[in-house]
């Protein structure tokens, strides 16, 4: 045995563990020591015995001539805060995502080795991965003090410990990823890897209230909430999430108030769930919790905060991408006939990129009944019938850049004038006459020759490629 009278502690036969703080060890060296009170003996050596310091510890412990390798395991576990942001390891974590005020512990845990796990100090954590047991955090009805040194029986002789064989019954991968992490020092695979714990752990607890035992409920029904489900929420793949939303407003929010809109139906998120701004994991279960209401409900104007790089877009939100009156945007996508099986109350919409794209594609592609002219050759109000007879779709009451009237797309107004100029294939000869001048020997409209050829009523007996639109057309 070592004993050195000069160092913080006479002896120092214990030796750090894996995931154990430099608070877990500081108080079984305490014991070691012969003493019942840590915090007596931390004031007696000169540091905070009221309320411990972490870091404090650690520097006290740094002093003892422990191996290089025992002093990195315990640095690793100690939660060391920096710029107001809890680091233990390669991991961080909010101040109130940790708590070391009182102590938790598996009772199966200690009695394979009787120290503390950093993971336990984890304020949503309610289970060991390892028993699938729930973390004991009262001794004789009582909170568990870390004044008190000892990890194998409680100051009124109560053992701490439980030798008694243990399965986990069910799989705990929230928990499981806490002691990989915190306790073994590495990152799980699979869709969680990528990021830190405090952004995991945010919207796990948030969303984790909306089931209780499998059940959908509302979260202000279940303050504690469910952290596997919550942490399940964010594994599965977003068509997954939207689906789990829908089913949830439908379940949950009766329907009058899911036609009330969104924010209507939707569970406010207090100041103290904060660091949405930052966190991707939020923004995706937001878009993908507005995309399942739209299958369900009204979606409102007031929406919750989202990114403007999310994949889906609401009828607004359209609409100013568009620089296109809503109501109009409305008229033109049933027109369209792009969203067939969407729900039209208010804009309870939900547009997907490739709908988008097709809006934007044909909205760029509309142009203004003057600017026909150029295409077809003759004046526009000879060329709207053809519209108004079905053989080219015409958009009205879609203002573009602020300019009115009606819309033709610019590709169709071409496919019809080719079409049209595509019928005759003979050289007109002298007896043959323009469109024009067929329109006024007859004595019918312009428009109206157009529509009878396009019916095959007549047909042009003649095209000359030389002239411009349905110019080139001669009639016999």
């Amino acid at each position: 045995m070592s004993i050195n009278r000069d160092l913080p502690f006479s002896q120092w036969r214990l030796r750090p563990e894996p995931g154990e703080p430099s608070y877990g060890y500081f108080a079984r060296l305490v014991a070691e020591e012969g003493h019942s009170s840590t915090k007596i003996y931390a004031t007696e050596i000169g540091i905070n015995g009221r309320s411990f310091v972490p870091e404090e510890m650690l520097h006290v412990l740094q002093r003892l001539p422990l191996a290089a390798s025992e002093h990195d395991r315990l640095r690793d576990a100690t939660p060391l805060i920096r710029d107001g942001i809890y680091h233990i390891g390669q991991e961080r974590l909010r101040p109130k995502q940790l708590s070391f005020r009182h102590r938790r512990f598996c009772p199966h845990c200690l009695a394979d080795g009787p120290y503390h796990r950093v993971q336990w100090d984890i304020v949503v954590a309610s289970h060991c991965s390892i028993h699938g047991t729930r973390l004991v955090d009262e001794v004789d009805g009582k909170k568990f003090g870390w004044w008190w040194p000892h990890f194998d029986v409680s100051p009124e002789g109560e053992n701490l410990s439980d030798r008694r064989p243990v399965k986990a019954e069910i799989s705990l991968p929230f928990h499981e990823m806490l002691r990989s992490r915190l306790e073994l020092g590495e990152r799980e695979e699979g869709p969680m890897a990528e990021f830190e714990l405090f952004e995991i752990i945010e919207p796990a607890r948030f969303f984790g209230r909306y089931s209780r035992a499998g059940n959908f409920v509302h979260p202000r029904d279940n303050p504690a909430g469910d952290i596997e489900a919550g942490f399940a929420l964010l594994t599965i793949p977003h068509s997954e999430r939207v689906s789990w939303f829908a089913a949830w407003y439908e379940t949950v929010i009766n329907p009058q108030t899911r036609r009330r809109g969104y924010a209507a139906s939707t569970p406010s998120v207090a100041k103290i769930n904060g660091g949405r701004a930052d966190n991707r994991l939020w923004e995706a279960l937001e878009q993908a919790q507005q995309e399942g209401f739209a299958r369900v409900g009204t979606l409102g104007r007031k929406r919750t905060r989202r990114r403007l790089d999310r994949s889906d877009r609401t009828l607004i939100e359209a609409s100013r991408e568009l620089k296109v009156p809503p109501k109009a945007l409305s008229k033109f996508i049933r027109k369209l006939g792009l969203l067939p099986d969407a729900k039209w109350n208010g804009d309870a919409l939900s547009i997907d990129p490739a709908t988008f794209q097709t809006l934007k594609a044909t909205i760029d592609d509309l142009i203004t009944l003057p600017e026909t002219v150029e295409i077809t050759g003759i004046p526009g109000h000879e060329f709207r019938p053809v519209a108004k007879a079905g053989f080219i779709q015409e958009f009205t009451e879609l203002p573009i850049n602020g300019v009115g009237g009606p819309k033709y797309r610019e590709s169709e107004v071409h496919i019809i004038v080719e079409r049209l100029r595509s019928i005759a294939k003979a050289t007109p000869t002298a007896a043959m006459k323009t469109l024009l001048g067929y329109a006024r020997t007859t004595g019918l409209r312009v428009d109206e020759l157009l529509v009878m050829t396009l019916t095959k009523a007549i047909a042009p007996s003649g095209f000359d490629p030389t002239r411009g639109g349905l110019r080139a057309l001669y009639f016999q």
